[in-house]
């Protein structure tokens, strides 16, 4: 596939519309995470961390977020409150959940939004490759990816940052279609 029509053909494809009987095989994965690791980084820090999570783990990972929708000390939601539900179907449709995690900058040469900038990239990456490869995916974020709580479920140093989380699967709609305004009503020309 050529990069111009995997960039526009590229599309956001949410969780709920991906088949959860169709697992996504390691190897492919593999690929994609790869994809991910030759994006540019600030300083060469490679600051991209991943934790795959698929089958029965998915089960932990929804737990550790829905820790995030009470305070702190707080009991989670009951097995059949609608909020634990709804995190629960979003979640546990998608046959692969990724992690995405920014690491803490290694000196203060490095800022922290050129970190966050690279992950963005690398992700960037990942969604181009998982479209060339037939399948959807969809990066959300939101209070269960920023909580303290999931950062300890994720096992992140201090200074390092969850900044979501990357649903992959096949999709089993029709992909959907995409608007752009004019990229040329967002570029101004400069020559002196």
């Amino acid at each position: 596939m050529d990069v111009f029509d995997a960039i526009r053909g590229r599309r956001s494809v949410r969780p709920e519309t991906m088949d959860p009987d169709r697992p996504v095989p390691r190897d492919l994965i593999e690929s994609l995470l790869e994809a991910a690791n030759w994006a540019p980084s600030h300083g060469l820090t490679e600051p991209w961390r991943f934790v795959v999570f698929e089958g029965e783990a998915r089960k932990a990972l929804v737990e550790a977020a829905v820790s995030t929708l009470t305070d702190p000390g707080e009991p989670a939601p009951a097995p059949l409150d609608p909020r634990r539900l709804k995190m629960e179907q979003k979640m546990l449709v998608p046959p692969v959940i990724i992690s995405i995690s920014s690491a803490a900058p290694p000196n203060p040469k490095i800022l922290e939004h050129e970190q966050i900038a690279s992950v963005a990239i690398a992700v960037q990456n990942l969604h181009l490759a998982a479209f060339a490869s037939g399948l959807g995916g969809f990066w959300t974020s939101g209070k269960k990816a920023f909580d303290p709580r999931v950062a300890r479920f994720l096992g992140l140093e201090p200074g390092a940052r969850c900044l979501g989380f990357f649903y992959l699967g096949y999709p089993t709609a029709p992909w959907p279609e995409g608007v752009r305004g004019a990229w040329q009503d967002k570029v101004q020309w400069r020559s002196r």
